[in-house]
């Protein structure tokens, strides 16, 4: 049964007995009892606000499937999955709690920085926030839900993207409002954002894992790093600039990393807009801005770890194979995430095939 059982009078329930009967046509039926069932469909599915599914449980032994052939027999208008979903969410016929945010500052400013560069955010209706991301990397994921597991249900899906012929999870998840600040934009936070040493490091490192790359890489016969700051925002890198050096470090200027109109060399997916970057480039500074920086992005951890490990001069042939085992290990765990998804997404699709071959072979012997 569904989570919610409808009221409804003798007169509908009869009409819920007669819909379960087996071998029933309702073409067959006369025009005034269908159009009983047709007042019924449209009660239960558009002003009770039952899902097709929940209708089929009603019916016994039905799917969704047979109970969207019916709503197109008897011209029953079906509402779109998405404004299903939230009208659920928004009444409170949800099966998973939203709770209050009830972190600290630092937490906050953290999730501020991840949601600037790679969440995003809005809100579906009143009194929600969703916030989603999509992500070829297992690491993203688990940060992810260790982010929002504990104030809200977190969905993970497998997609398909035609633009490059790859596979990808998204993520996302509906919270109550006090998640609002993930609502504004960095200027609008900009001086809560400084307010404090603490503040300044957490929102950076959420910044980082979201679109930051610490190099290792040989310069001649010794090691260089880099921290580099990565953006299509140009005020957002100006305030990335200044929020470092006002924690007293000398970070390089925006510079221009990619021309709008740049193709990327594995998939020549043109960039739509220029891609700036702010860089920490003098190895001991990039190893004490390291230190300070609050990191949970697993990758990025591993390879601060690295980073703060090295030391300034030693050689490349030392700090090359560690590097390289790093790099491997991430490659291998992306592409067994990536080659999951792909799995998942062709047996949900495989499965949709075979419930629509049912819904059109049920619908065909009813006709009979």
């Amino acid at each position: 049964m569904p989570d919610r059982e409808p009221s409804l009078d003798a007169a509908q329930r009869n009409l819920l007995d007669l819909l379960r009967t087996k071998g029933l046509s309702i073409r067959n039926l006369d025009e005034g009892k269908r159009e009983e069932i047709r007042e019924l469909m449209d009660l239960l599915h558009n002003r009770e606000g039952l899902s097709l599914n929940d209708v089929a449980k009603l019916l016994g032994n039905k799917t969704s499937g047979y109970t969207s052939w019916l709503c197109r027999q008897l011209g029953v208008k079906r509402r779109p999955f998405e404004e299903a979903r939230l009208k659920g969410i928004r009444e409170k016929r949800r099966k998973y709690e939203r709770r209050p945010f009830d972190g600290t500052d630092e937490d906050k400013a953290y999730i501020l920085g991840l949601r600037h560069g790679d969440l995003s955010a809005y809100r579906p209706f009143g009194g929600a926030v969703r916030v989603s991301t999509s992500t070829t990397h297992p690491a993203m994921a688990l940060l992810f839900h260790s982010l929002f597991d504990a104030y809200g249900h977190v969905y993970q899906s497998s997609r398909y993207k035609k633009d490059t012929g790859t596979y990808e999870w998204n993520l996302c998840t509906i919270l109550d409002t006090s998640f609002d600040f993930l609502l504004e934009s960095f200027p609008a936070k900009s001086d809560w954002i400084l307010s404090s040493p603490s503040i300044t490091l957490a929102y950076l490192a959420g910044l980082f894992d979201a679109e930051g790359s610490l190099g290792i890489y040989p310069a001649k016969l010794a090691t260089s790093l880099n921290v580099i700051y990565y953006n299509t925002n140009l005020e957002l890198m100006w305030f990335v600039c200044a929020a470092i050096r006002r924690l007293g470090f000398r970070p390089l200027e925006p510079y221009l990393d990619k021309k709008k109109g740049f193709r990327s060399p594995g998939y020549h997916i043109e960039m739509k807009k220029d891609y700036w970057r702010v860089l920490l480039a003098r190895f001991q500074e990039c190893q004490a801005f390291l230190s300070e920086l609050p990191l949970r992005h697993s990758e990025k951890v591993d390879k601060k770890a690295l980073a703060l490990s090295l030391e300034l001069g030693g050689l490349w042939a030392d700090a090359g194979p560690r590097v390289a085992s790093i790099r491997l290990s991430i490659k291998v765990a992306r592409d067994a995430f990536v080659n999951e998804a792909e799995r998942n997404f062709l047996e949900k699709r495989k499965f949709r095939g075979k419930a629509e071959l049912h819904s059109a072979q049920t619908s065909g012997t009813m006709a009979v």
